[in-house]
């Protein structure tokens, strides 16, 4: 029977072949072949027009599924291949591609059954396909061809070209990388995953003790000398860290047997390290470069100290030395020593230098983490000390708790008041007086905690020469005075605000202005931008009224606590001159206006700042005896901070030079008759002290 025989046969009996086609006995895969290469052959299979690409997930903007398949699949070569004979296919607008896989055993026509599986079917190859792109990776290894049963012109063909050259390099160096290739068995294969899976987990394990696990430093050197040994399949570990200041290498986590014994010490903390000199050993050399060694035979090196296996009766014979770096400085080394299945691999370095990276970040979060904890314990001790030394004793509060004033002082009523001529004992029995007389109808309070309260600001005020407690007590008699005589004007929680504020207001004042704390980047300039000083003597106020017995304002509800607090913080950040002068330029505007409203609130914040500015320098109002003396200390104010700028190598301003003292008056006399309006209140001031001293008076 010859072919024409069978041709001829089939033509009398159509129904056997197409009975044949469709039964088991032949594969979809085959079938398809058979319909693509008709197509071809008698060109019913084009590509789509310009301007209708074939629809496919490569062609879609959103790519995040298939990198997700490339990711899952990234150990399966033919998945990849198939891929990217999807994305060549696609991009150019055609599905008449076909996949051809090279190996040993031939060639393999790739399909995928419509489960989703790769079916792999051995073929002839054969050169009817239009275009054949051939794979080759960068081992100059064929692994695979694409063909193509349909034109493509050069363009097409560059980009296919492309798409091949990049993916194939791309599959070369991913297996170089992970240490697999072909010929590679299977366990050595499970063995690399397995190796590659415990790096990770222990990375992602040092990554959470950064954040959450790690307590001291000792936790995190024994976890990093565990995983150390394990990760290169070591006998020993050691991890040194580096004192760079007396050039030595130091380890507190160590088996004395297996060390120096000789070099160890004890530490200024009470805990054992051994310690050597950087120039000494191999990891003083890896400390001393940067550079991590990998030696195959320790006793032929010269840098190995063998003192110490004479010593401890061990053999050293390979070892593996890795610096540890944060920003490029060395922090730490850690050393493995005896392999125990040969010396170490080049893999071994690798995987180190990985773990190395974040060894480095969580030895120096460590680090950071034992400074702040020993930081804040210091500063609870300090905090201890100065609560202990800034809030009075029972026998100050016992022996004001004696006197008792019954009678109503008109005198205190008046703004022309002397508060200079009152004793020590006075100032605070008086101030004491004053907030019982402004609010003991009003507010709930223990007369104890009111005494408390005013005896520990008296003693939060330093002995400075002009904002001092003296100062703070003047102020507040001020506002005593001015909130006595108009009791209507406020309401009792903003009374109760301002005279606490006005008592308050200068706590902790160091006799320098904010110009001088941020020039000299003091540490609370750093705390504060704005209003240095008036925020705070604001938080000091919130210390006294936090301490144990102190707190005044307790029988007030929460709403009207958090009240009072933010208008003590608005009126005692109001002192700050810098501010006020705004403040003042508003008021005078609603004031020209005619629009002043007591009752609206942006006007009552106004009028309670002015006030408090008002409060602040209420010495150029009183009598003219007051006004001299207190323009004196005010001066000797100036004249320290001036002397503290000078020692730091600034020049004063002539203010607030001592220097030039005795030009004064003739400065103040120049300024009486060339401005028609001052601009601070302390000029004025200097102005009387001035024409008190000066020759033409």
């Amino acid at each position: 029977m010859d072919e024409n025989l069978v041709v001829q046969y089939l033509r009398d009996h159509p129904n056997l072949i197409e009975d044949y086609i469709v039964s088991d006995e032949i594969s979809n895969e085959t079938f398809e072949r058979w319909s693509v290469r008709r197509n071809i052959k008698f060109k019913k299979y084009k590509k789509p027009s310009t301007g209708t690409p074939v629809v496919g997930p490569w062609n879609d903007l959103d790519l995040s599924m298939k990198r997700r398949v490339i990711l899952e699949t990234s150990d399966n070569r033919t998945r990849i291949l198939y891929e990217i004979t999807q994305c060549c296919g696609q991009l150019i607008g055609t599905n008449s591609v076909e996949l051809i896989v090279q190996n040993d055993e031939g060639a393999f026509s790739c399909r995928k059954t419509e489960d989703g599986e790769l079916k792999l079917k051995k073929v002839k190859t054969t050169k009817s396909a239009d275009y054949i792109q051939t794979i080759v990776n960068a081992g100059n290894q064929t692994i695979g061809e694409i063909h193509f049963y349909t034109q493509l012109d050069q363009t097409e063909k560059s980009i296919v070209n492309a798409v091949c050259t990049w993916a194939a390099a791309a599959n070369y160096f991913s297996e170089l990388y992970t240490h697999k290739n072909v010929a590679s068995d299977s366990q050595d294969i499970h063995e690399n995953i397995a190796k590659q899976r415990k790096l990770s987990n222990f990375l992602l394990d040092v990554a959470r003790s950064i954040f959450h696990d790690i307590v001291s430093m000792d936790a995190v050197i024994i976890k990093v000398m565990n995983f150390a040994q394990k990760l290169v399949d070591a006998d020993r570990a050691s991890l040194f860290l580096v004192d760079a200041k007396n050039k030595q290498i130091y380890a507190r986590i160590f088996d004395v047997g297996t060390g120096d014994e000789e070099h160890v010490r004890v530490n200024s903390e009470g805990q054992k390290e051994i310690r050597f000199d950087m120039s000494k050993g191999i990891a003083g050399h890896v400390a001393s470069t940067g550079d991590g060694l990998n030696i195959e035979n320790a006793y032929e090196d010269e840098r190995f100290n063998q003192d110490v296996d004479s010593k401890t009766g061990y053999t050293t014979k390979t070892i593996l030395c890795m610096p540890i770096l944060i920003r490029g400085i060395v922090i730490g080394v850690v050393q493995m020593v005896n392999k125990h299945n040969g010396a170490f691999t080049r893999q071994d370095e690798d995987a180190f230098e990985i773990f190395a990276v974040y060894c480095g970040l969580a030895l120096h979060h460590a680090k950071l983490y034992d400074k702040i904890r020993r930081s804040e314990q210091k500063y609870r001790v300090a905090l201890e000390v100065l609560a202990y030394h800034s809030v009075c004793n029972a026998d100050e509060v016992n022996k004001l708790k004696k006197i008792e004033i019954n009678n109503r002082i008109v005198e205190l009523e008046t703004i022309d008041f002397n508060g200079m001529r009152l004793s020590e004992l006075e100032k605070p029995l008086y101030a004491v007086y004053m907030f019982k007389s402004l609010f003991s109808d009003y507010l709930r309070f223990e007369t104890d905690d009111l005494i408390r309260f005013v005896l520990t600001v008296r003693k939060n005020y330093r002995r400075v020469a002009y904002h001092n407690w003296a100062h703070g007590w003047s102020v507040a008699h001020a506002m005593f005075a001015t909130l006595v005589n108009s009791p209507e004007a406020f309401t009792k929680l903003e009374a109760l605000a301002l005279y606490v504020s006005c008592l308050c207001h200068d706590l902790d004042h160091r006799g320098k202005n904010n110009a001088y704390m941020k020039t000299m980047s003091t540490p609370l300039a750093a705390i504060y931008s704005t209003s240095v000083m008036e925020r705070h003597h604001f938080n000091q106020t919130v210390t006294i009224l936090q301490q144990d017995g102190h707190n005044i304002l307790k029988s007030l509800s929460s709403e009207e606590y958090k009240q009072t607090l933010s208008l003590i913080k608005h009126c005692i950040l109001a002192t700050d001159l810098a501010l006020f002068f705004s403040n003042k330029a508003k008021l005078n505007v609603i004031l020209d206006k005619g629009e002043f409203d007591i009752n609206r609130q942006e006007h009552r914040l106004l009028t309670q700042a002015v006030m408090m500015t008002g409060c602040d320098l209420v010495a150029s109002a009183k009598p003219w005896n007051i006004q001299t003396e207190t323009v004196k200390v005010i001066f000797e104010e100036f004249y320290d901070q001036g002397d503290a700028e000078r020692l730091s190598g600034k020049d004063p301003i002539a203010m607030m030079d001592r220097n030039q003292a005795h030009l004064l008056p003739q400065m103040q006399v120049s300024e009486l008759f060339g401005l028609v309006k001052y601009q601070t209140i302390i000029q004025k001031t200097c102005y009387h002290y001035a024409i008190m001293y000066s020759p033409c008076h």
